[in-house]
């Protein structure tokens, strides 16, 4: 489960799935939409998901337990602090959104806690 502030920064527990709801595309075009995260050393973590608009101003991107298992949190810390981007594209085309009203320096982030049972 994730939670998502109007700001765009998502709480989770490490090992959790969720989604991420992205409202106010262009319906211009069908893009290819790319999440991504990074740690605070600008380092990425897992592999990029991308999806289709499908000329929709709203899409839902997944996010797997596989990723968000790679979010570690330090057995010295209460949760750790990563950072994501959303990148649309279309041909030569690529925009990345400003998320929750932030700026261009802004940071989009998630904090994550670290899980409490394994699970399957």
């Amino acid at each position: 489960m994730f939670t998502v502030d109007t700001n765009g920064n998502i709480t989770l527990i490490q090992g959790d799935s969720g989604q991420i709801v992205v409202n106010g595309l262009p319906i211009d075009k069908n893009y290819s939409v790319y999440f991504a995260i990074q740690n605070e050393k600008r380092k990425p973590i897992g592999t990029e998901i991308m999806i289709q608009s499908n000329l929709e101003p709203t899409v839902s991107i997944p996010i797997p337990a596989s990723l968000t298992d790679l979010m570690t949190v330090p057995a010295s810390d209460d949760s750790a602090t990563y950072y994501y981007g959303i990148k649309i594209c279309s041909g030569t085309d690529e925009d990345t959104l400003l998320i929750g009203g932030g700026d261009i320096g802004s940071l989009n982030e998630i904090t994550v806690y670290p899980k409490k049972v394994e699970g399957v």
